[in-house]
């Protein structure tokens, strides 16, 4: 049995004639005929009855039907993939969260370009929420978002660096000389949150509902420098990693009285296909070390 002969039989099924499928084939009405004789013989059973010069599939014909398209849909798809494989080469997509794009991925980006200087990285900003949709969706090659339950459980993944949430505020701000707060402390405060696709919004806002509080939220943002901005009025506070609260002088950064300590992961898809360079960018996460500028 032959992939032609398949859809020579499967055209044939689809206008139950074989002068049409010869038409859309661009082969003799012979050909297709012998084709099914072969298939015929080859199985020893008929595939279709010939009725009032139609045909109409056997109860063998409708099951072989069924096999053979699931065979050329899977040989059209593995086609497709090897084909955007050859367009994607030497290209990544990778969606990062606007924090994780600013103390982290960077030093990622700059090794990596080292050692792999003729591969394009294309960095999609985003939130960590939607960085998993997007590998969901196969729309980027690779994600990084924060590991939890069902990021485990869900996706492929690389530990890359472990961080944790700090308040922070400008050296203004009635809190700033704080040793650590609680969140009841931070009742009535106001405070900036990251928008509702980063994994953070979700977090924050659930820490505040375990301890009775509904937070003052009085600026929705993704852009850091936005918020910096809004901090540097002594009349806000924001959650910020430890990292990039060490990149500025100008903040004060105080600890939670139970600290927020999460992990930043590289995740894939676990069922979906990966080009070479994604493949070459996960080793290289492996042995990636962040070291703090």
């Amino acid at each position: 049995m032959k992939l032609s002969q398949m859809r020579y039989f499967q055209t044939v099924c689809r206008y139950s004639s074989i002068t049409k499928a010869a038409e859309e084939l661009y082969v003799s009405q012979p050909a297709i005929s012998f084709c099914i004789k072969e298939l015929e013989d080859e199985f020893g059973v008929k595939l279709f009855h010939r009725r009032n010069n139609r045909l109409q599939l056997t109860v063998e014909g409708s099951y072989f039907l069924d096999k053979v398209n699931y065979i050329l849909k899977s040989v059209d798809n593995l086609v497709g993939q090897m084909k955007d494989l050859g367009n994607n080469r030497n290209h990544i997509k990778i969606a990062v969260p606007a924090m994780i794009s600013t103390f982290l991925f960077p030093s990622m980006f700059n090794e990596y370009s080292e050692k792999f200087p003729n591969v394009e990285v294309e960095m999609l900003e985003t939130g960590s929420l939607q960085a998993r949709k997007l590998v969901d969706a196969n729309s980027v090659d690779l994600g990084i978002t924060i590991q939890d339950s069902a990021v485990s459980e869900t996706y492929n993944i690389v530990p890359l660096v472990t961080t944790e949430l700090m308040f922070c505020v400008s050296k203004s701000h009635p809190l700033a000389n704080k040793p650590n707060l609680t969140f009841k402390e931070l009742d009535g405060q106001k405070i900036i949150l990251f928008k509702s696709d980063s994994y953070q919004n979700i977090f924050i806002k659930r820490a505040f509902a375990e301890a009775g509080i509904e937070p003052n939220i009085m600026l929705y943002s993704s852009q850091l420098y936005t918020i910096k901005k809004f901090l540097s009025y002594g009349t806000a506070g924001a959650f910020l990693y430890k990292q990039i609260a060490d990149m500025d002088d100008d903040l004060v950064c105080i600890p939670l009285a139970q600290p927020i300590v999460q992990q930043i992961v590289l995740i894939w898809t676990k069922n979906g296909n990966l080009y070479s360079d994604a493949e070459n960018f996960i080793r290289f996460a492996k042995s990636f070390k962040y070291e703090a500028e």
